[in-house]
């Protein structure tokens, strides 16, 4: 009895002592990821098209060229001579106005930037959080495969007691449905794992089948002091892209409002021109000319307050943002603590309870004073205590994952 009791203890501490890896196996798939994901490769080169568009805005508009012929051909003797004329012209715009038309243009640009700095986060927060699913899913497998071994211990426990007459056939049809029931458990965890690996492919544009090994569960550091709010807070509105993507957006409209003001003085042309004449002496001419503001006023004007107007409106959308920031920021810390604390009462109080009951119960029931309801029982309550802590764990991490989202970047870079 002693070394049936020693045995079945081993089998649950095993449960409850999972095997540590260091992060760098989550670090190595979200590095994969931004690698090879296309979502993240398009916001990349929609930002480099906005950076060159924006370098073509300053330039000047081109030089026009042409070449006259007149009085040709030549039938009345007392008519001007026959003309070639070259011709050169220019339009030169009011001063500033190329100048705003390139920030408005660069302001675009830094839009694209936020976009996929925006993109990038969300890439690493997905992949970490499917990551952390799959750490999961081997967890719950792991506990599934665990409870198959006590399952097996109570179903030959059962069996003797029915070769001995002390125990009925019913304990050990029992045992067997519980045995059932465990491995439907296996193939439903089974169809989670391809469903999750096929999310995990989709993330690294890898093919739907493609394999990858089981992730280990990360150490949980030591306890250091835990940011306030106040510091994720004040980290995540320097670094939240949407934030820089709205402050353009609002920079961009301002621009857009003063090129609009600048639109109603004219822009200038000016034209050199030489005479080739034929039987003449050849002759030169300069030419000013400017374009006359009569209708364009009122429409610049009004096309300047609704440019005001958006840029207003971006404004309060940034103020709409930043309050969403803090919630996200108070919502992950929530559940991070909240994890923390679960994990703590289950690994110092629940999980040995369960672990004790457990072998009571069985060793209860080996000696015919407890029921196989009453060992079964132990055994369903030791593997929910089990699944609870599997996923506390994964939960703990995907909070992590969701407060870096939040503040931008990594916890790490939290001043303390």
């Amino acid at each position: 009895m002693k070394v049936f009791s020693f045995a079945v203890l081993c089998v649950t501490v095993g449960i409850a002592s999972p095997a540590f890896a260091e992060a760098s196996g989550v670090d190595a798939f979200v590095t994969e990821v931004l690698a090879r994901n296309p979502t993240l490769r398009a916001r990349t080169l929609t930002r480099d098209a906005a950076g060159r568009d924006a370098r073509a805005e300053g330039l000047w508009p081109d030089p026009e060229v042409a070449v006259m012929f007149d009085q040709f051909p030549q039938h009345d003797e007392e008519a001007e001579p026959p003309m070639i004329r070259y011709q050169l012209s220019q339009m030169v715009p009011w001063p500033g106005k190329l100048g705003l038309m390139e920030t408005a243009a660069e302001r675009r640009t830094d839009a694209s930037q936020a976009d996929a700095n925006t993109q990038r986060l969300d890439l690493v927060r997905d992949a970490k959080r499917a990551y952390w699913m799959l750490l999961m899913n081997k967890g719950l497998r792991d506990v599934n495969t665990a409870g198959r071994g006590l399952l097996d211990t109570i179903a030959s426990a059962a069996l003797a007691r029915y070769g001995a007459g002390t125990g009925g056939h019913h304990e050990a049809v029992r045992a067997q449905v519980e045995q059932i029931a465990n491995e439907v458990e296996a193939i439903d965890l089974e169809g989670d794992r391809l469903a999750t690996l096929a999310m995990i492919n989709a993330l690294r544009n890898a093919p739907a089948e493609a394999q990858m090994s089981d992730p280990l569960e990360p150490a949980q550091e030591a306890g250091a002091a835990a940011p306030s709010l106040a510091q994720l807070e004040r980290l995540a509105l320097e670094r939240r892209p949407e934030l820089g993507r709205m402050r353009a957006m609002q920079r961009e409209e301002l621009a857009m409002a003063a090129l609009s003001r600048r639109e109603r003085y004219p822009d200038l042309m000016t034209s050199v021109w030489y005479n080739q004449m034929l039987g003449m002496p050849d002759s030169y001419g300069v030419m000013v000319g400017a374009t006359v503001p009569l209708f364009n006023v009122g429409r610049q004007n009004r096309r300047a307050e609704a440019s005001e107007l958006r840029a207003g409106s971006a404004g309060s959308e940034l103020s709409a943002m930043q309050n969403m920031i803090r919630f996200e920021i108070a919502d992950a810390s929530r559940k991070l603590v909240t994890a923390e604390r679960t994990l703590a009462l289950i690994r110092g109080v629940a999980a040995p309870r369960a672990n004790q009951s457990f072998v009571s119960a069985l060793a209860g029931f080996s000696t015919g004073s407890v029921e196989i309801v009453g060992v079964l029982d132990a055994w369903r309550a030791l593997q929910s205590i089990e699944r609870a802590r599997v996923e506390a764990v994964v939960t703990r991490l995907m909070a992590i994952a969701d407060l870096e989202r939040a503040i931008g970047g990594s916890l790490q870079e939290v001043s303390r």
